[in-house]
């Protein structure tokens, strides 16, 4: 994948390490080191934003002063998930995921409420007659109903941080058919086989994105790759 294409990162929430600041990923910061200035914004899907202090050290990037704000206001805990997009002019979008894997709604500007919604999810087997290594295909039903029309890319956020930007395919009607450019290295790098089943489970619809799991033999337990 293009360095120039990761423009998001999730971080897992431990509160003893993230309660007070917020370390940016390095993969992240080396990749725009003049990307934000002394001062971020935060999005929530509630629509407030947040202005968060940021420090530099040792080449890495701190949110400070505002993030135990930003922080305590949508309760995260340990587990929570938080997906930080880059949207331009040092401002993110933030999505966050509890231990269900649902993504959190606040109630409104003034963070009232909270409610947890569902996301779908997709399950395809891999199969070597289908080239599987060089794409896969989506089922229309999946796509027409979860995913944008006209959309150009999907996103991937694996286990480890990264970002990988997937290119796709669509029908006339501008329905996703398949996932192409990108996925050949994802494929290979999560060391998936002919025969794998993986779980693309949606965690953002505006900007389409998806965790990805490789689901045990006979079903039940999934790994995140």
């Amino acid at each position: 994948m293009a360095a120039e294409y990761v423009k998001s990162f999730f971080i897992t929430i431990d509160p003893a390490r993230h309660h007070d600041q917020l370390i940016i990923p390095r993969h992240f910061t080396a990749l725009y080191p003049y990307l934000l200035g002394s001062c971020v914004i935060l999005r929530d899907l509630g629509g407030r934003l947040w202005h968060i202090e940021v420090i530099r050290s040792e080449e890495r990037i701190i949110f400070t002063t505002g993030w135990s704000d930003f922080f305590s206001h949508h309760s995260l805990t340990f587990g929570y998930m938080v997906i930080f997009e880059y949207r331009g002019d040092s401002t993110f979008l933030t999505s966050i995921l509890d231990h269900s894997a649902c993504e959190i709604h606040m109630g409104d500007p003034g963070g009232s409420s909270s409610t947890s919604q569902p996301l779908p999810s997709l399950q395809i087997t891999m199969s070597a007659r289908r080239f599987c290594h060089r794409y896969i295909f989506v089922p229309g039903t999946f796509a027409s109903t979860n995913l944008p029309r006209f959309v150009n890319d999907v996103r991937i956020h694996d286990a480890a941080g990264r970002v990988w930007q997937i290119g796709v395919d669509r029908r006339g009607n501008g329905v996703v058919s398949r996932f192409v450019r990108g996925w050949a290295a994802f494929y290979t790098t999560k060391n998936i086989r002919p025969g794998d089943t993986c779980d693309f489970s949606l965690i953002n619809g505006d900007v389409p994105a998806f965790n990805v799991y490789k689901v045990a033999v006979g079903g039940g337990e999934q790994t995140m790759l």
